[in-house]
């Protein structure tokens, strides 16, 4: 398996140049409901406790993550993933590192009902809805009613336009080479060279393909069946796959990994290059990839 995989690099860095994508303008084409969603989203009411909103894991300042390790749930609950980022979430294959969820609807219906994240109660958050004037007015005006398919239709319906554009990397991509300076450049060689791009590609640079953590070396807590692919198919030779993480904003949202365990990019670097790759990159190229990732960095979201 791990020679079928070093030829499938060897092919990519031979024969391909691997696809990226710039983040692309997507239209609001309903104020309404993208403001519904955005009060929503902000709405710590939503949650058992009135203290938890989707905000408090997904800070929009802070690329879309709360940069701890584990988030804090309803009365204080502690997870035990990391929570990722949302920005460009759309152009994502899944919403979660499993897969269970493939729609940010289906995402935000979840992390509602999860006991340690929101606890929420649809009943009792459409009746909050009924006894909030200006609140009710927005769902009568834009559904015509308040349904749980709506509440979760609008707030999907906000995070699809949370979008990082105009890095240095999409500038360099549309065109104006000289955006990125030598050690930038050199550093996007050396990440197409050692193949980092045979996962994280397309306009996410990642988040469109599942992929094995451990491929050349097994990780220390290996067999992990309970947050991978595994959970979700069953199938052994899942045992370990997750979603292959955006590297968009990469150097915002720290720590790393899906159980937030590496909190440094330097030593992610150093880490993927062992686990996935096979090999030992230099303390000199570590440093030249993080100046190419730190390019990756957008916009945030306008408040």
């Amino acid at each position: 398996m791990k020679r079928i995989y070093l030829l499938f690099l060897f092919i990519i860095n031979l024969y391909a140049d691997p696809s990226f994508g710039i983040i692309p303008e997507v239209k609001i084409d309903n104020m309404g409901k993208y403001y519904l969603g955005k009060q929503l989203f902000f709405d710590s009411n939503l949650s058992s406790d009135k203290k938890v909103s989707c905000s408090t894991c997904h800070d929009l300042n802070l690329y879309g993550t709360d940069n701890r390790t584990h988030s804090n749930g309803i009365s204080n609950r502690q997870g035990v993933l990391n929570s990722p980022t949302i920005y460009n979430s759309r152009f994502n294959i899944a919403q979660d590192n499993a897969g269970v969820t493939t729609t940010i609807k289906q995402r935000s219906e979840v992390s509602f009902e999860d006991k340690s994240e929101m606890n929420g109660d649809i009943d009792k958050t459409i009746n909050y809805i009924y006894s909030t004037p200006s609140l009710y007015k927005k769902f009568l005006d834009i559904y015509g009613k308040v349904t749980k398919d709506n509440i979760f239709e609008s707030i999907a319906y906000f995070v699809e336009h949370i979008l990082s554009p105009n890095s240095k990397f999409d500038k360099f991509l549309s065109g104006n080479n000289d955006i990125l300076d030598k050690e930038e450049k050199k550093g996007y060689l050396l990440f197409k060279d050692y193949g980092c791009v045979s996962c994280h590609n397309g306009v996410n640079i990642g988040g469109n393909m599942y992929q094995k953590i451990g491929i050349f070396k097994e990780l220390e807590d290996a067999d992990d069946t309970t947050f991978g692919r595994y959970s979700v198919t069953k199938d052994k030779l899942d045992i370990n796959v997750f979603k292959v993480p955006s590297l968009r904003n990469i150097a915002k949202t720290a720590p790393y990994l899906h159980d937030g365990s590496i909190k440094s990019l330097d030593k992610v670097i150093e880490k993927m290059g062992a686990l996935q790759l096979g090999t030992e990159i230099s303390q000199k190229d570590i440093y030249l990839i993080k100046k190419f990732l730190n390019t990756l960095t957008g916009d945030l979201i306008r408040e």
